[in-house]
């Protein structure tokens, strides 16, 4: 799960009554909020930030986590090198995830069509996907404000309508920055193990001219490449 274990990483029509009062307390209502996220995402060109995920176990003890820098494109592909000594690299595209591992000299390659399961896909929500593809994909609620490093954020709690995206994952929140609209937050919740997945996004620096090398998979030579 982003993806840890192996790195170390609708509801609009009938919103609850508290949901509604936040909601007019904020000045914000769902579909003003979700505006705001598809104008960013329709101006989104890249994105480097430090991260840290921290995958927790149904009984809340930590399973793993790790920190690093994240860099993705405009189409979703994204890259963490993680911060260590060990030089890992993770890197996400459309159809699959692959794991670099320096010490060991190979590279892990998972295919997205056959492990359904992997959470990795899931952090480009509120980056590259739109409102709309919110609104068509996830029943979105409001849960309100709060407040991150000094930052305001509104809480959108998404819950996915197709059946294939729920035997994965029960639920998705957003914490979304009210200056950029990009989440600061993201949690995960995985139907499976019953796992929690946390990303903490900071110092989001957007739409630099990110050299596409990094989203290329470029492995030194005499790198073995496993496929699972």
């Amino acid at each position: 799960m982003f993806r840890m274990r192996n790195l170390a990483l609708g509801l609009l029509l009938s919103l609850p009554v508290c949901v509604q009062a936040a909601e007019n307390e904020l000045g914000w209502t769902l579909d003003s909020a979700l505006k705001q996220v598809e104008r960013q995402s329709k101006d989104f060109a890249s994105l480097l930030a430090e991260v840290s995920a921290v995958s927790k176990a149904a009984d809340g003890s930590v399973s793993s986590e790790l920190s690093g820098r994240l860099y993705m494109n405009k189409d979703g592909d994204y890259r963490v090198q993680v911060d260590d000594d060990s030089g890992r690299v993770m890197l996400v595209t459309r159809n699959e995830v692959q794991e670099y591992d320096p010490a060991q000299q190979t590279v892990e390659r998972y295919s997205l069509s056959k492990h359904k399961d992997r959470m990795e896909p899931y952090a480009r929500l509120g980056f590259t996907t739109t409102g709309k593809d919110l609104k068509d994909d996830y029943l979105v609620t409001m849960l309100g404000e709060d407040s991150i490093r000094g930052e305001r954020v509104l809480l959108l709690e998404l819950t996915p309508k197709r059946d294939s995206e729920r035997q994965v994952v029960s639920r998705v929140t957003l914490w979304i920055n009210q200056a950029s609209w990009m989440p600061m937050r993201q949690t995960i919740e995985e139907v499976q193990n019953g796992e929690t997945l946390t990303i903490d996004y900071q110092g989001a620096a957007r739409n630099l001219n990110l050299n596409p090398d990094f989203f290329r998979s470029d492995w030194p030579r005499g790198t073995k490449r496993v496929t699972r």
